[in-house]
């Protein structure tokens, strides 16, 4: 018998440990001494069998590589399936953002084109086709530039989902500037999910968020368009940039979004398409704010989808392959000319295009050595991540950024990798605070009884 090479043990408090297998996390938690006991085995015989069954020990190397093997297969049945399309409605915007990750990346080259609306049909008949075709739900995702720019087209899709009882889920990401009551009213009906990006109160908001040819409020602008949403039940939520402002105003921001009451928010980190020495100092702060408002605005049932998919990982003991829909291969992307990429961040760059829609079949995206890249670019298939304490709940971080940063799509995503070592330590704390809770629990009983 041996510590499996999974084996974890990461101090969460003084003189307390989480021990667990990192392919499986199922932890316990324990002081110094018996952490010495643990790895020089001086535990009882029920305490080893105890530790076998979670993976601290194994009989053999063996045991480790049939896991490992065990959760790749699993990978690979979920991989390589396109639950998701986006639709590039349009590469250009109403707004010139000024931390805008589109306008700001490397690949930019500088093209505003609008999608046409035959161009859009085809994406959408051919998307059709292949979900019925091997029986699963997609999405489609209006995105940007500022996809509603390009209102009359969107509107077609719509038309013809509905004409075809398409298997498909839409949702869309709008600076909400150029909405209305007819289309808030027209997206209700068709069920379209809305993510509106706003960063915080008017001041804050307007800092960064500014029009293309105005000088009037982007905030004043977006809030005008809450009450008709909720009037319309219209499903929305927040799209909220985590800029370095925001980041200097997180109790004013926090206040307004209590204040504010929308139930559904997801924080965007800094995507870094360019090079930036600061990053590690930004995504240190970014992700201790995460918690922050987790634990600020989690008691008025308002979450950030972007830690609870991390908490998830861990409540429904499901290991997290992805943390986007390009990772895996389980999205293409459609740009406004028709071009067919994997990771919608690639919208204004020839860069990675697999083919045109015109003339690609979604069979000939799947076979392709783009997607081929996006199905192996996972945290099982890299040795420094299979040696990482937050293995489980991770997921793998942004290919374009560890390019802009580290030169190669190929290496790893050190900015994501602090937001989820610092997640999964938050996680273990609150575990382990919910156990010595269970357990005074279960001793009063105990007393009473």
């Amino acid at each position: 018998m041996t510590l499996s090479k999974y084996f974890k043990a990461v101090k969460i408090k003084e003189d307390v440990y989480a021990v667990y297998n990192s392919l499986v996390m199922n932890v316990v938690y324990v002081d110094k001494k018996k952490l010495d006991d643990i790895i020089s085995f001086s535990v009882d015989g029920d305490e080893k069998k105890s530790l076998k069954n979670i993976g601290i020990y194994v009989k053999d190397s063996r045991v480790d590589n049939r896991a490992l093997e065990q959760i790749k297969n699993r990978y690979k049945k979920v991989s390589g399936k396109l639950q998701i399309m986006y639709l590039i409605m349009s590469s250009s915007c109403n707004l010139a953002c000024k931390y805008c990750f589109v306008e700001n990346c490397q690949f930019n080259n500088k093209k505003e084109v609008n999608m046409s609306k035959d161009t859009a049909l085809l994406a959408l008949k051919k998307y059709d086709t292949y979900l019925r075709e091997n029986n699963i739900k997609g999405s489609v995702i209006f995105y940007g530039g500022e996809p509603l720019v390009n209102w009359n087209t969107i509107k077609e899709v719509l038309l013809k989902a509905e004409e075809l009882n398409s298997p498909i889920n839409f949702s869309m990401v709008t600076n909400a500037t150029l909405l209305n009551l007819d289309k808030i009213k027209f997206l209700a009906k068709h069920k379209v999910e809305v993510g509106i990006s706003i960063d915080g109160p008017k001041e804050l908001n307007d800092k960064n968020r500014v029009y293309r040819v105005s000088g009037k409020s982007v905030y004043d602008e977006v809030m005008k368009k809450f009450p008709m949403l909720k009037m319309e039940k219209c499903k929305f939520g927040l799209s909220i940039t985590v800029s370095n402002d925001f980041l200097d105003h997180q109790d004013e921001v926090l206040s307004w979004l209590k204040k504010l009451n929308v139930k559904s928010i997801f924080y965007n980190l800094y995507h870094y398409t360019s090079y930036d020495d600061k990053w590690e100092e930004y995504y240190k702060r970014a992700s201790s704010f995460l918690i922050k408002s987790y634990e600020c605005l989690s008691s008025k049932n308002i979450y950030d989808g972007r830690l609870i998919r991390k908490i998830d990982s861990m409540l429904n003991e499901e290991f997290k392959f992805s943390d986007c829909g390009a990772i895996g291969g389980n999205q293409i992307t459609v740009k406004p000319n028709g071009d067919l990429c994997v990771c919608h961040g690639y919208l204004k760059t020839d860069k990675y295009v697999i083919g045109n829609i015109k003339e690609t079949s979604i069979k000939d995206v799947l076979n392709s050595d783009e997607m081929k890249f996006w199905k192996e670019r996972n945290t099982l298939n890299n040795k420094k991540c299979l040696d990482c304490e937050a293995l489980f709940i991770c997921g793998g971080g942004c290919a374009i950024q560890a390019e802009s940063l580290f030169m190669s799509r190929n290496q790893i995503d050190k900015p994501f990798c602090i937001h989820t070592k610092e997640s999964l330590r938050w996680i273990l704390i609150k575990g382990y605070d919910i156990t010595v809770k269970k357990q005074r629990e279960s001793k009063q009983k105990e007393v009473i009884g």
